[in-house]
Order: structure tokens, then C-alpha cells, then sequence
């Protein structure tokens, strides 16, 4: 766990001096390693019902061995572990990684808590967009005040029928934008 830590430290203070000679690629993937290295997880949108781009994200976090827990104030548990209503009701916010797989209004709500909360890093996952949610990132992203990290997958995917012990992702991609969370997950370990 201390390893852990270290390194989230270490990836938070690299990503605060970044430059503008970094490439973006080379930014995402500091971002994707400070996003994965937190000690603990949340999926906001995950549900109970398995078809669910949120479910399928917290399904796989489970699968890899991850310390993720369920958000979603609609639903009481998502593969049977009880669901958080609310962001307010993480342990330690500042420790913690959050996918987000929401409508955009919610998706915006949900941006403005974390940023509220210090949330370490915040995925916002394909369609969770709109240009209000953008521009909060854009905004809270050149505010040096503003601890939490915000990763976008803007590539559109296209889901893929899985078959028994293919351990390939189950979504696809359309196009060469920055990768998805399952898509990261499925290339490490």
C-alpha cells in the first residue's frame, strides 16, 4: 500500500511541473498512471443491470483485483456490493480514483464534487461529455488551485460480444482518441 501512495505522490508532483514541450500522449499517460496507482476506486454510474457501460467498467476494476466500490443513488448494489449514493460518502476522498459513466448533467454535478471533495483523479468515460462538462474541465484544469486530475475518453466505442475466456476488452475503439479505462485495464497486468 505505502508503495502505492509513494507512487501517486511522486506521479501528482511530476504532473504539476509539467511543461508544454511534453506531448499529450506522454501527459495521458502520466495521468493514466496517477489515476490507477490510488489505493482505492469508484465507479459513479455503475448499476445492476450488466449491459451498462458503468457496470461493465466495475465488473472489470473487481475482476483485476481492484479496491472499487459502486456509486450510483438509484440502484442498491452492482454484483453485489452495496452502492454509495453519493461521492460524499467515500472514505478518503484523496486516495481515491473515480470512473465516471453518467449522463452529462449528472457528469457535471458529479465534476464539481470531486473538485469539492479532493478526489485524486477523475475518468470521464465516453458520452459522460457535453461542452459544459468540458469546459469545467478546461477551467478546472488551469486553476493550480484544483488538486484532482481529470482524464477524457472522447473515442467513441463500439461494444463487442465477449466470448467464454476471451480476455480481450469488451469494447472496441472507433478512432485513435485517448483510450478508455477497460481498454487501460486490459493492458496492464
Amino acid at each position: 500500500m505505502h508503495s502505492r501512495v509513494y507512487m501517486y505522490a511522486l506521479l501528482s508532483t511530476a504532473l504539476q511541473t509539467c511543461t508544454g514541450s511534453q506531448s499529450k500522449a506522454s501527459v495521458h499517460e502520466m495521468k493514466t498512471e496517477l489515476f490507477l496507482s490510488a489505493p482505492s476506486f469508484a465507479v459513479v454510474g455503475a448499476s445492476d443491470d450488466e449491459t451498462k457501460f458503468g457496470t461493465i467498467v466495475f465488473k472489470t476494476m473487481l475482476e483485476k483485483g481492484m479496491d472499487v466500490v459502486p456509486i450510483n443513488p438509484f440502484v442498491s448494489e452492482s454484483q453485489g456490493i452495496p452502492c454509495l449514493h453519493s461521492l460524499a460518502e467515500i472514505a478518503d476522498p484523496a486516495q481515491t480514483s473515480i470512473s465516471v459513466v453518467t449522463q452529462p448533467a449528472v457528469s457535471l454535478q458529479i465534476l464539481q464534487q470531486a473538485t469539492a471533495l479532493g478526489i485524486l483523479a477523475v475518468w470521464l468515460q465516453p458520452g459522460a461529455e457535453d461542452d459544459a462538462v468540458l469546459e469545467f474541465i478546461r477551467t478546472a484544469g488551469a486553476n493550480s488551485t484544483v488538486q484532482t486530475k481529470f482524464i477524457h475518453s472522447a473515442a467513441p466505442l463500439t461494444d463487442v460480444v465477449r466470448r467464454d475466456n476471451d480476455t480481450s476488452s469488451p469494447c472496441k475503439r472507433d478512432g485513435p482518441e485517448t483510450p478508455d479505462l477497460i481498454s487501460a485495464l486490459w493492458r496492464r497486468r
